[in-house]
């Protein structure tokens, strides 16, 4: 029979192994492949971004980073996926314009937004670009908006709650105009409608609209941001324009499962934040609309929680979902 001395030195013992371990395996992370959730098919914004930071960060951690894209129109199934992994770094998720809003937008999710998950830092931020088709009789945001207090004006958007939807959403309410939204099953489409003339404008962002401004088949009109963006300089922002408030940026962000330890969220910023900031990678991003930010874990968890109460509000006033 076991003795009380010997439970109690084996329990000990335990306790110590247990101590010893979780400051090592914080320590010695990582120690193997790193796999990234991706909401979105390869090829979209979302996927590039990833897929042009992966390279830099396998050599900078030393270990793999395995791409998993699980796409679905509200990016939910890939964000289960991660809320319900092993909190040990080695599973984390790209967050995108979905991840933020979709408290706001949808009726209900199978985790919760802010308790299922913890940030590991923003990578980056991307203004909006608004473009009109060129036989609207508008140059700028003030004509636009003009024009939409005399006649209908539709915009077209690739889906109920989708980024390009609410920040339709957002000007009309800021602006105090009544622009219809057209939506469609994803972007594509929508971008057709334009090019078409079936509607009269749409937001995206500078990587995909730029070639078609330059080209002259769509026209741009304001972008948004406190300022006005390197790649198009000529385009005014929306505050520039007159319109306050309306100021949607997209956003990807990284975050992993709940209960992730800090100092793992903090080598992995660290890594991900020398690689967005090498010159090379920086103006690689900056030419296709993206801001580099790379905050700390905390900066990220604040802004985080931020920007879904700011939808949560903005559903309070306008109706999200139709």
């Amino acid at each position: 029979m076991i003795g009380k001395r010997q439970l109690l030195a084996s329990a000990a013992g335990l306790f110590l192994a247990a101590a010893i371990a979780g400051p090592s395996t914080a320590q010695t992370y990582p120690a193997g492949p790193i796999k990234i959730v991706v909401p979105r098919a390869p090829g979209g914004g979302s996927d590039n971004l990833t897929r042009m930071l992966a390279p830099a960060l396998e050599k900078k951690l030393g270990v793999s980073i395995i791409i998993e894209n699980r796409p679905d129109a509200t990016a939910v199934l890939g964000a289960e996926l991660v809320a319900k992994s092993k909190p040990d770094g080695y599973t984390l998720y790209l967050s995108d314009n979905s991840f933020y809003q979709n408290p706001a937008v949808l009726d209900s999710l199978p985790y919760d937004t802010i308790k299922d998950f913890t940030a590991v830092t923003m990578l980056a931020q991307g203004p909006v670009l608004l473009i009109v088709h060129p036989s609207v009789a508008a140059k700028n945001l003030q004509e636009l908006l003009a024009l939409a207090k005399k006649s209908k004006l539709t915009f077209a958007h690739g889906g109920i709650g989708a980024s390009t939807h609410l920040v339709g959403v957002m000007l009309n309410l800021k602006a105090g105009v009544d622009i219809t939204h057209v939506p469609f099953k994803s972007s594509g489409p929508a971008l057709n409608a334009l090019l078409g003339g079936h509607v009269t404008m749409q937001f995206g962002g500078i990587n995909s609209s730029k070639p078609l401004v330059e080209q002259g088949k769509v026209r741009a009109i304001a972008v948004t941001g406190d300022r006005r963006d390197p790649a198009m300089p000529e385009v005014p922002t929306f505050q520039e324009s007159g319109v306050t408030g309306a100021d949607v940026m997209s956003v990807w962000g990284v975050h992993a499962p709940a209960g992730t330890p800090i100092a793992v969220r903090r080598t992995l910023r660290d890594a991900i934040s020398a690689v967005m900031r090498e010159p090379e990678m920086t103006a690689k991003l900056a030419e296709r609309g993206y801001h580099v930010n790379a905050n700390t874990p905390e900066e990220h968890q604040a802004q985080t929680e931020a920007i879904v109460a700011q939808w949560l509000e903005v559903g309070k006033k306008v109706n999200l979902k139709e």
